[in-house]
């Protein structure tokens, strides 16, 4: 048999088929694990493998081992189904009716979504996150794009523009080389820090872990998300998209893959406003989507900010 197996290895290197010797290394390799047991085991003999340990201990490790191999089976399909099908999506939908606002209608709700210089110290993104307000560059085709058009003109512009941010650089120079040094990831310098103001497209927000929670991720960058589109008719629904355009420690999703686009309504006859979130994003892992319960969590999370943002706006009225 190995003579055998020899010569079909010499042909397959001469032949250049790597795929054949591969699998013929395979077998090589399993038969020289095989062998020493066979010769352990002797023909027709009773085996005294492992007799000299107690019948608990040999229970307790085949039991391990078949645990170990169905683990090992669903990480390889898992790995198999990735490399199929793509990465694992991830989508959820919230639907929830605000009650009338006593003052502002549907804008009062509107400006706890996308206007951050209205919302209070408890609105609940400022409650599970440390936020800034950046402006996102370009994307590299539009650039390129502005570049052709006047050469010149962006020479001159981005040396002035240049001299403008050099001060803001340095100014956060500071903390990303501290998480840099920490091994941590960091918010890149295309996204440029800006005033508070509401939101618009090109604008976003570089969100941390909260500081005052505390734990090894407190004050670390989290994602940044960018506003893409506001539409606001007079008679029509009003939408925000949004995307995940940076990730750091933590995040749960593939980066580049999170869009969210937020819905609100016009008002019904009896004053309330219908707000509806919908979310999509992917992850590698199928197991880790399970495991972790993206999909609930994510609904469950959107659920329990649309409810505080019903209390903080019917309650600011109250308190007044």
């Amino acid at each position: 048999m190995a003579s055998r197996l020899i010569g079909a290895l010499s042909s397959a290197f001469r032949g250049g088929r790597p795929r054949v010797m591969r699998l013929l290394l395979l077998a090589c390799l399993l038969a020289s694990l095989v062998s020493p047991a066979l010769a352990a085991y002797g023909k027709g003999k009773k085996s005294k493998f492992m007799s000299a340990y107690p019948i608990l201990f040999k229970f307790v490790l085949f039991w391990w081992c078949v645990f170990v191999f169905v683990v090992m089976g669903f990480y390889v399909a898992d790995n198999l189904m990735w490399r199929k099908f793509g990465p694992a999506k991830v989508a959820w939908s919230v639907e929830r009716t605000f009650k009338a606002a006593p003052d502002g209608g549907r804008a009062a709700f509107w400006a706890q979504l996308v206007d951050p210089t209205k919302w209070s110290m408890s609105h609940p993104v400022l409650q599970s996150a440390d936020i800034r307000m950046v402006e996102c560059t370009k994307p590299e085709a539009e650039k390129n794009d502005t570049g052709a058009k006047d050469e010149a003109s962006k020479e001159s512009d981005g040396d002035k523009a240049a001299a403008e941010a050099a001060e803001p650089a340095e100014s956060a120079k500071s903390p990303n080389a501290t998480e840099a040094d920490e091994g941590l990831v960091a918010p890149s310098a295309a996204l440029r820090a800006v005033e508070l103001r509401p939101l618009e497209a090109g604008l976003g927000f570089i969100l941390r872990h909260k500081q005052s929670l505390g734990g090894p991720r407190a004050g670390s960058f989290f994602c940044a998300r960018e506003c893409t589109k506001l539409e606001m008719p007079a008679d029509g629904t009003w939408r925000m998209f949004m995307r995940t355009v940076e990730v750091g420690n933590g995040y749960p999703f593939e980066p580049d893959s999170e869009e969210s686009e937020v819905e609100l309504a016009p008002p019904a006859e009896d004053g309330s406003v219908r707000c509806t979130i919908n979310g999509f994003a992917a992850v590698n892992s199928r197991l880790f989507r399970w495991w972790n319960g993206l999909e609930p969590n994510s609904r469950a999370g959107s659920e329990s900010m649309l409810e505080a943002i019903e209390n903080q706006v019917l309650s600011a009225k109250k308190n007044e």
